[in-house]
């Protein structure tokens, strides 16, 4: 995996971390501010998939 691709996937379990903590903050994964966060770590993820699919390519 190259830095890039190392780099996104460290931040990508950081924000996966801090949403788990807030869910159990607020006490359910119902919340606006989780559910925000949740869209904005899935945001992430289809563009870290992506960028893997380029790396990938010859």
């Amino acid at each position: 995996m190259n830095a890039v691709l190392m780099e996104e996937s460290e931040a990508i379990e950081q924000l996966r971390g801090d949403l788990v903590a807030l869910a159990m903050e607020k006490g359910t994964f119902a919340d606006n501010t989780v559910l925000k966060m949740s869209q904005q770590l899935d945001e992430f993820l289809v563009q870290f998939i992506k960028m893997q699919q380029e790396c990938k390519q010859p």
